[in-house]
């Protein structure tokens, strides 16, 4: 048995298919099947049920696959722990941002500039993803954490909510409005403006709407905060978006901010897959991260959802 083949196993499980995990791996199937198959043998039993169309994992297997989780995870791990006693923090970092959040352009340069003055020899990479794709890619380990809106859809994973994003209605600086408040369904015959699926916001906003009594009907959906904007400041339809973002397009006179009762928020999180313990240089953006969190002057996260996770513990 090696760390390999259970690897591989444990892939099949989350991908649902040898082809898909040779894919993952750059192999062949013939070479992740094989694999497999010796694995089987060792254990003489077998682990996977194939189906017409991808493959499910029989009870042994399952047992292998829970088991197995843990190893990797711990085996993964060992690297930091040397760090640890070296009191080192080095290495490389990789964090997952949402396209359709502000943290890209109004949190993180502060985040990174922080965590470099006091982790200098760490690099940091950023991979922006819908959550959807993000949770996949805390957990084949392209990202080690990331911040996503609740609720994050998807299992074995570590969240800390960090602030509230305040969420406003936007609509284009030359459309006629005043200036008293309104409830959301005062505007459920208006085009909207929508996100793709796949995102935070997405389901947020749907959410938003279905309190208020209506489903948007949408007149375009983009994938970008910047894309959706500009569909707005057209006049296409509006939409709901951060008001971090939406500020500097109001000051410079291309959309304009309305008033909406009650207000709209969200909270952010920071994320981090069950099944893989952070290395020191992660464990330490998450630290600098939570810091940050505490600096600022957002509103504050609902003492229900206040809690700071497990990853921050050494």
């Amino acid at each position: 048995m090696t760390l390999n083949q259970l690897e591989l196993l444990v892939s099949i499980a989350d991908r649902g298919s040898v082809s898909a995990t040779a894919d993952f791996f750059a192999i062949t199937q013939p070479t992740v099947s094989h694999q497999i198959q010796q694995l089987e043998q060792e254990l003489g039993t077998e682990l996977l049920r194939r189906k017409s169309r991808g493959m499910d994992l029989t009870e042994a297997g399952q047992i292998v696959v829970d088991a197995a989780r843990s190893i990797i995870k711990q085996t993964k791990a060992i690297p930091g722990l040397v760090q640890d006693l070296k009191g080192l923090v080095q290495g490389s970092v990789t964090l997952g941002l949402s396209p359709v959040s502000p943290v890209s352009t109004h949190h993180f340069p502060t985040i990174y500039q922080m965590f470099r003055n006091q982790y200098p020899e760490v690099s940091v990479s950023v991979m922006e993803e819908g959550s959807a794709e993000l949770v996949e890619h805390l957990h084949d380990g392209r990202v080690d954490l990331a911040i996503m809106s609740l609720p994050v859809l998807g299992s074995r994973v570590d969240i800390t909510p960090l602030w509230q994003e305040e969420l406003v209605l936007i609509d284009a600086a030359n459309a006629r409005s005043d200036d008293q408040p309104k409830s959301l369904a005062f505007f459920h015959d208006r085009p909207w403006i929508l996100f793709r699926a796949g995102f935070g916001l997405t389901r947020t906003v749907s959410a938003l709407c279905q309190t208020a009594g209506f489903d948007p009907k949408p007149a375009a959906e983009a994938s970008s905060l910047s894309a959706v904007i500009g569909f707005v400041i057209s006049g296409l339809g509006v939409s709901i978006v951060p008001r971090e973002a939406a500020l500097e397009h109001q000051h410079a006179g291309r959309v304009k901010i309305l008033p909406i009762t009650p207000r709209m928020s969200r909270i952010m999180a920071l994320v981090t897959s069950s099944d893989a313990m952070l290395t020191p240089a992660g464990r330490s953006l998450a630290e600098v991260i939570w810091n940050y969190s505490r600096q600022q002057e957002h509103p504050e996260v609902p003492a229900s959802a206040s809690r700071r996770s497990q990853l921050f513990r050494h």
